[in-house]
């Protein structure tokens, strides 16, 4: 688990760094996005809601929350290929166990991702719902 996290870590402080002057590709998703996710807890749904940061190095792209209402602390790694970002993500918040993939498609205009997150909760159980972002 430590390395998962310094390697995370370690990956996304190289994109901020080197991302600030090197972003290729036809989008740039560079900046603070508002992040809204649908999921279950305990039988019931839930909306969360968080502020997520993005950097980009050519087609690499690492995002992090930075704030926001959710309980989750998401971590994103990412690919772009044309209008659709896939990768993994990861809840960094304590004591959680949180994992999976995500795909989400960039509007024409570059103003929203949109998409669907699959991951294992804490008891490994599989749930799959809706993810947005609306740059901020």
């Amino acid at each position: 688990m430590i390395a998962i996290f310094l390697g995370s870590t370690l990956e996304y402080l190289a994109a901020r760094t080197i991302g600030t002057v090197w972003r290729g590709g036809e989008y740039d998703v560079r900046g603070r996005w508002a992040s809204s996710y649908n999921y279950r807890s305990r039988g019931a749904a839930h909306v969360g809601e968080q502020v997520m940061q993005f950097h980009q190095v050519g087609r690499s792209v690492y995002a992090k929350n930075i704030g926001g209402t959710s309980p989750h602390r998401h971590f994103l790694k990412l690919k772009i290929d044309g209008s659709y970002l896939t990768g993994d993500w990861r809840n960094m918040a304590r004591n959680a166990n949180h994992y999976g993939v995500v795909q989400l498609r960039i509007t024409a205009d570059g103003t929203e991702m949109i998409g669907k997150w699959i991951g294992f909760d804490s008891s490994s159980s599989i749930q799959a719902n809706n993810w947005k972002l609306t740059r901020q």
